[in-house]
């Protein structure tokens, strides 16, 4: 049995040597960030301080750049001696506590030609906070679940999310096909470490792909809400013009706040496309070749997010300013908690 301390905190905890830094926190009823519990998300990612941990397996999500950093994924890796970990988790995300509840079904609306956005009601008298970028999953009958960003900052009465009509998404097409109107579903959440560090003063760059904008829209607005202090800049990549479901929402975004600017990004451009052009990561390099001073937060398919990551680092962003959700469908049939 080793033990993990929490850099600058009191807190501390046993871990075994047959359970994972995760599973031992959770057991003992700590508020760890976590996602997908099998190292492909991220969302648990921390620095190692000091002592010695082991993965169970290479971990998928962390790039070579985050691993000679330090970093390790807690739902991977087991203690081989006492541990200490450094959580940059603010204590606004340990008050948070995950949690299940019934949502109604209050509105779906055809975002594009392949997205839908949901829009859930939360119950009357129940709270739901969270962090904008985190997520939720869906409790399915048959024990799967499906995750998704929450698309909307907190309001106390909504939940907003937007479904990509992927071939083989079971769930979304039944959202868009089949669900009944004022359908009931279980949902759990918050879940994820996908959110703005607010200790930090460097310029912020957002990079989103496809329905990556949703996580990126939450961030936005509650930093729109409480009154944007950094530089911040939007790349949104997509294949074409029609993929870019809220693009005109964004342009407003650019006219009405002075400090953040936006720059749509098509890898399959239409024959009049007068902006931006291949790949997203690529056009955020040309932007700003050199990013020792930056901050970036990248939502979306794993291949952008691990491309992303290491061209980045080595455009000379330090590995304790880039923050990720990586949207991996494999995920989507997680067994469901009893």
């Amino acid at each position: 049995m080793h033990q993990v301390y929490l850099a600058g905190r009191d807190n501390s905890f046993a871990a075994g040597a047959e359970e994972t830094v995760l599973e031992a926190g959770l057991r003992q009823h700590l508020a760890l960030p976590f996602g997908c519990k099998s190292g492909g998300c991220g969302s648990c990612r921390v620095r190692l301080l000091q002592g010695e941990a082991q993965h169970r397996l290479p971990p998928p999500a962390l790039s070579q750049a985050e691993i000679d950093a330090g970093y390790i994924l807690m739902c991977l890796a087991e203690a081989r001696s006492d541990l200490v970990i450094d959580l940059h988790q603010p204590a606004r995300l340990e008050r948070l506590q995950v949690r299940q509840l019934p949502v109604r079904a209050q509105a779906r609306t055809a975002l594009s030609h392949d997205v839908i956005g949901l829009t859930l009601k939360l119950p009357k008298g129940e709270t739901f906070d969270y962090a904008p970028g985190q997520y939720l999953d869906f409790l399915l009958e048959d024990g799967k679940r499906r995750s998704f960003s929450i698309a909307n900052a907190p309001n106390g009465e909504t939940l907003e999310l937007h479904l990509r009509i992927a071939p083989g998404g079971r769930f979304a097409h039944w959202v868009r096909d089949e669900m009944p109107e004022r359908a009931i579903l279980r949902i759990e959440g918050p879940l994820g470490a996908f959110y703005i560090r607010e200790d930090s003063d460097k310029p912020m760059l957002l990079m989103a792909g496809g329905s990556g904008f949703a996580p990126i829209k939450a961030m936005l607005e509650d930093q729109f809400a409480r009154g944007l202090k950094r530089s911040t800049q939007l790349f949104w990549g997509v294949r074409s013009r029609e993929d870019l479901y809220l693009d005109a929402l964004a342009r407003q975004w650019e006219k009405e706040q002075p400090l953040f600017r936006y720059t749509p990004v098509l890898s399959e451009p239409d024959a009049d496309w007068q902006g931006e052009r291949g790949l997203v990561h690529e056009a955020l390099l040309r932007a700003y070749p050199k990013l020792g001073g930056h901050e970036i937060y990248m939502s979306g398919p794993p291949v952008m997010v691990r491309s992303g990551k290491d061209a980045f680092a080595a455009a000379g962003l330090d590995p304790d300013h880039l923050f990720y959700d990586s949207f991996d469908y494999a995920f989507e049939t997680w067994p469901a908690k009893n």
